[in-house]
């Protein structure tokens, strides 16, 4: 059996983004160029057939095999990066997931902070939770924050990220942050 690329909004190859329901390219798409974004329906378009670097609608290249979407991608050569949190333009990225950048908030947290004020328990509880490994349940949390441990938080759309911050880059994740939050505020209403 073959399988596509996960289900999602994907750039058809025709500059719109269209649906793509984990199988094929479905009828719904919404072109991103016109003002008011609306959402159309018209003939479907083929899925990529032959290997290669295809854009996959979220601000990277990745490798379609000829069946399925492998896990390796490319960015713009642009990219700023910092603890597996990658943002290239109008997208940011960590593991396996991405999210238009507008409306990010960054912070430097510290685990013990976080422990204490008990700030990822209701994300992991609703599943919306992910490590560089994946999703935190709450029962991964406890293993998932060591409080003598530091972290990068980013909220995007709906999700809370969590990447641990490698000893002496406080300076740095607090800059990165800082940075998460003003490209963020630059493409809002973008």
């Amino acid at each position: 059996m073959t399988t596509g690329p996960e289900a999602g909004w994907y750039d058809d190859g025709t500059g719109r983004q269209r649906w793509w329901d984990g199988a094929r390219w479905t009828e719904h798409y919404v072109d991103l160029r016109e003002r008011d974004v609306e959402l159309h329906s018209d003939a479907v378009p083929g899925a990529p057939t032959a290997p290669g670097w295809y854009d996959d609608g979220r601000g990277r290249q990745r490798w379609w095999d000829g069946a399925r979407w492998a896990d390796a991608v490319r960015y713009s050569g642009e990219e700023r990066s910092l603890a597996g949190i990658v943002v290239d333009g109008r997208w940011i990225h960590f593991g396996a997931l991405s999210q238009p950048i507008g409306g990010a908030a960054a912070s430097y947290e510290s685990g013990a902070e976080l422990v204490k004020r008990g700030r990822l328990s209701a994300p992991a509880a609703a599943h919306t939770l992910f490590g560089p490994t994946g999703a935190i349940t709450p029962r991964l949390l406890k293993r998932a924050v060591d409080p003598r441990a530091a972290f990068l938080l980013v909220e995007v759309a709906g999700q809370t990220w969590l990447a641990p911050v490698g000893a002496g880059q406080e300076q740095q994740a607090r800059s990165f942050a800082g940075w998460i939050d003003t490209v963020s505020e630059h493409y809002r209403y973008r």
